[in-house]
């Protein structure tokens, strides 16, 4: 087996145990919190204040990664998976959890923006870099749906604290794997220590047409991901009346999902990524006009099915574009440029549409989300363009 094969494999076996633990208290995490204070407003400040450490720690962790080399911290990181849940369920009021936030953010960037470089830096010595990162996101979306089920069903069997320690288990698998494969390897010296300045990595994205391609492409997706939890359910439940049916959509996407990326990297090969992408947004875009027109819930079911279909494209797509159109030197800082952007995209669509929420419908507001893939597939034809000719 090709030696890059291999470390891509192990990588991939190590991610997706990350993945798993991160999902076993995706169900009972808000209820816990509930636990330790009444305080709506300070549970909502526990998540806030997770999200912007991990937002400030993406782009600095990323850049040093760039510097130093991945390994150690995907080590570092996979150790602090073992202690931070264990700190979690030891807490005795929100305050402290909110302090164990500073933990987590570290371990999750380690274990997320920078493991995803990671993988990409190995994909440039790899032929079919779609069918095996498609594979990957398969794994990591069926891991985590049977994660969160497993989750939930040991807090209701038992009590909120035995998904807390699991998780930690499976971290420790995660730090052992990790550490006697990648421990021995040396840490390449990505880049030289020149000095960068505080906003080189936006300055770096936006000089190469095929990254200005991703971000037109990558903000309509997001922007759509960050309402899909709050408006879907909303839709579904005024048609039918039913959480169950919500949840039953959901699981078929998830199926859907996991089925399709087995194989659709292998599109993702055959026709590139600036392909793949208007397909992808086709799809997401005619679907989620049926999405958002239809009162029949056997529709938007389906419709809802061939939505995933375009979301699984995305996935692939995106991380064969960012692979060859991203050096490795600067590749932890961009990835993690890309997950403040994400960020940012999952906060701000939710507000703007619960504001909305008091003067149209749901299924309106959905409408008026869809139409960003639409405006995607105009902007980033046009950038499309340009990156062709400047390859001529």
């Amino acid at each position: 087996m090709d030696k890059k094969l291999k470390e891509f494999i192990i990588g991939a076996i190590i991610i997706s145990l990350a993945t798993v633990a991160g999902y076993l208290i995706a169900p009972i995490e808000v209820r816990f919190l509930y636990t330790l204070t009444n305080n709506s407003t300070l549970i909502g400040l526990t998540y806030a204040i997770g999200s912007i450490l991990f937002g400030i720690l993406s782009i600095w962790l990323g850049r040093l990664s760039d510097k130093f080399g991945r390994n150690r911290f995907i080590i570092l990181g996979c150790l602090l998976g073992v202690i931070y849940p264990l700190l979690y369920a030891s807490t005795y009021n929100i305050y402290q959890y909110m302090g164990v936030k500073f933990v987590w953010a570290f371990a999750s960037v380690t274990t997320g923006p920078i493991f995803m470089a990671y993988l990409q830096d190995l994909l440039t010595h790899i032929k079919k870099q779609g069918q095996y990162i498609g594979i990957v996101f398969s794994l990591q979306s069926i891991f985590g749906a049977g994660a969160a089920f497993i989750g939930g069903y040991l807090s209701d069997k038992f009590n909120f604290i035995v998904p807390y320690v699991l998780m930690s288990v499976i971290f420790a698998l995660a730090t052992i794997i990790a550490f006697f494969e990648l421990r021995y390897k040396k840490a390449p010296k990505i880049h030289e220590n020149k000095p960068k300045g505080l906003l080189f990595g936006v300055k770096y994205i936006l000089k190469k047409p095929a990254l200005i391609f991703y971000l037109i492409t990558n903000s309509a997706f997001g922007i759509n991901w960050g309402i899909k939890g709050m408006l879907w359910p909303l839709i579904i439940f005024g048609m039918v009346g039913k959480d169950t049916i919500t949840g039953s959509i959901f699981a078929t996407m998830g199926v859907v999902a996991f089925l399709l990326l087995l194989f659709i990297g292998r599109l993702v090969d055959k026709i590139g990524p600036f392909k793949s992408a208007f397909v992808s947004m086709t799809i997401l875009g005619l679907s989620g006009i049926v999405l958002g027109l239809t009162n029949n819930i056997v529709f938007f079911w389906i419709a809802a099915a061939i939505f995933a279909i375009g979301e699984a494209i995305n996935g692939p797509m995106q991380a064969v574009l960012l692979t060859n159109h991203v050096s490795n030197s600067h590749r932890g800082e961009v990835l993690g440029l890309d997950s403040v952007f994400d960020r940012i995209l999952n906060t701000i669509a939710p507000f703007f549409a619960g504001f909305l929420l008091n003067y149209i419908s749901a299924q309106s507001i959905l409408l008026i989300f869809i139409s960003f893939f639409w405006l995607s597939i105009f902007g980033s034809m046009y950038v499309y363009k340009q990156f062709k000719i400047s390859r001529s």
